[in-house]
């Protein structure tokens, strides 16, 4: 960790002792060890639930502090929760929603209750994996073997479906080896970090996004299949209900649309 960010952690500290805060909660970059020399401090703060209550009310449950980094540009990025809040991700969170708290640090906490529940958060959820694996293979499969290949698509709808097909495949991947997905933004990092087919995988989605080619689709699918482990239905009616299910009545289920379960 860089100097300037030891300090400025102190003053995040002092900070929200002295505002009332139950627990402060270091994540992000600084918490994983990922960070730049100019990155921002990611704080979770938990509150009570009335000040939480008057956070809401003002449209003020993340919000960032200037002024208390001890480096130019620095500023302090802030989320605002409760012991149930964190309650409710630790039984129902989605899996960004996890990652978030993956290598979470606490700097101060006046409820012990808290560092057990923060070690149940960032923890991939087994029971779900099959079920994600059959989501996203329902989205690639529409989208490979129907949208870009038998439909006359161009333009957005040509884009959709191969952005469609290398984000499926890349989610696949991660269920498969059993890792929490962060953000789009980290995607085709934690897919290339597997391993060096992961990485070659990732390198031929490159080629793809830009070509936009059939051709292309076909040579990044095949690469797929040769890594992959995941047996699909044989059933196809399976693959269109569940894609029907997703895509089309997922407000119906009490969980989120399939992109952030």
């Amino acid at each position: 960790m860089y100097k300037h960010h030891e300090t400025s952690i102190e003053n995040m500290k002092e900070h929200f002792r002295k505002h009332g805060a139950i627990a402060l909660i270091l994540v992000g970059s600084v918490a994983k060890g990922t960070e730049r020399a100019n990155s921002d401090l990611d704080g979770v703060v938990i509150l009570t639930e009335e000040e939480y209550a008057k956070k809401e009310k003002n449209h003020t449950t993340t919000e960032t502090v200037d002024g208390l980094c001890t480096y130019e540009g620095g500023y302090f990025d802030i989320k605002y929760m409760t012991k149930q809040y964190l309650k409710d991700l630790a039984e129902r969170g989605s899996e960004p929603a996890r990652n978030g708290f993956a290598k979470a640090r606490i700097l101060f906490c006046n409820d012990a209750e808290i560092e057990d529940l923060l070690l149940l958060i960032p923890v991939f959820q087994k029971t779900e994996k099959e079920e994600k694996l059959l989501s996203f293979y329902s989205d690639f499969w529409l989208n490979y073997h129907y949208f870009l290949k038998s439909c006359p698509i161009d333009g957005y709808m040509k884009m959709h479906s191969i952005v469609e097909i290398i984000y499926s495949i890349y989610r696949m991947i991660l269920q498969e080896n059993e890792i929490l997905f962060d953000c789009n933004r980290r995607l085709e990092q934690q897919v290339e970090s597997v391993s060096e087919k992961t990485a070659e995988l990732v390198r031929l989605g490159r080629k793809l996004e830009s070509s936009q080619n059939i051709s292309d689709a076909d040579i990044f699918v095949d690469k797929y299949n040769e890594i992959t482990t995941y047996v699909p239905p044989e059933d196809l009616a399976i693959v269109l209900t569940r894609y029907s299910k997703d895509f089309q009545e997922w407000w119906r289920e009490s969980r989120p649309n399939i992109k952030e379960w």
